[in-house]
């Protein structure tokens, strides 16, 4: 007959509670799981059960659970799991980021709509490049590799540590990336749309009679269109290409290695 006797169970719950919280802020912080569109119950249940699978094959330090220090360490792993959701997420804003800039390139930005996950208006595109990155995640099993990294974290990223500044640095050098990609995914459709308003232009020189401004914007605004429904073709290796970036980063940068 298992027994359990009140300082094992103590032990146990001490050990279970400090990777909780790091798991439930990363499910908070995650793309997806984090939106307003999956229940704030189903997360918690959610990460209870991630935890519980974690928990026994990771290291947990002993501490004093009524000691303010235990606080600090709540505090901590609160902060490393919103840290590392962010990561996730900054891959998820660079295509929303991106569908903005050529959404307004095109002359599509006045077309808003309402994005439910966050509870905001963003512009159309942005929310269509938004839905084609989430539908990417899933299908190629992102969510798998993304919980399997945040369980590697705990090897590279031990509780107790302490707050390292650099790791929090290196991440606001990654918003940085994340303009870059995102300036690279519009920069063909910025040349083109370029070349058609010196091409207009030239015509509007030769011919003042003509109403360039009523000519060229349906040209411009047709144009647009075609060029993103030819980037359909390559929207799902450009993804993986910078999903990949982004694994290579966390491996480089923060030393976290994913062996699945």
């Amino acid at each position: 007959m298992l027994e359990l006797y009140p300082d094992q169970l103590l032990n146990l719950t001490i050990s279970f509670l400090l990777p909780f919280f790091r798991i439930g802020a990363f499910f908070m912080a995650l793309p997806l799981f984090g939106s307003q569109l999956v229940n704030t119950r189903v997360r918690i249940a959610f990460s209870f059960v991630v935890a519980v699978i974690i928990t026994p094959v990771i290291e947990v330090p002993s501490y004093d659970p009524v000691s303010p220090a235990y606080i600090i360490l709540i505090a901590e792993q609160l902060i490393i799991g919103f840290v590392l959701g962010f990561v996730i997420t900054i891959l998820f804003q660079l295509f929303s980021l991106a569908g903005q800039l050529a959404a307004m390139k095109a002359g599509l930005g006045f077309a808003m709509s309402n994005d439910p996950a966050n509870g905001i208006s963003v512009a159309t595109l942005g929310q269509y490049y938004l839905s084609m990155v989430a539908l990417a995640f899933l299908g190629t099993n992102g969510h798998l590799v993304v919980i399997e990294y945040m369980a590697e974290s705990f090897d590279y990223w031990p509780i107790g540590s302490g707050f390292d500044s650099d790791r929090y640095w290196q991440l606001v050098l990654l918003g940085g990336w994340m303009f870059e990609k995102a300036l690279l995914i519009v920069l063909p459709l910025a040349i083109a749309v370029l070349v058609i308003n010196l091409s207009f232009g030239v015509v509007a020189k030769a011919s003042p009679q003509l109403n360039v401004f009523a000519l060229g914007f349906p040209v411009i605004m047709l144009f647009s269109l075609f060029f993103f429904w030819i980037m359909l073709e390559d929207f799902l290796t450009i993804y993986r290409l910078f999903f990949e970036e982004i694994m290579d980063w966390m491996s480089t940068t923060w030393g976290i290695r994913l062996h699945g």
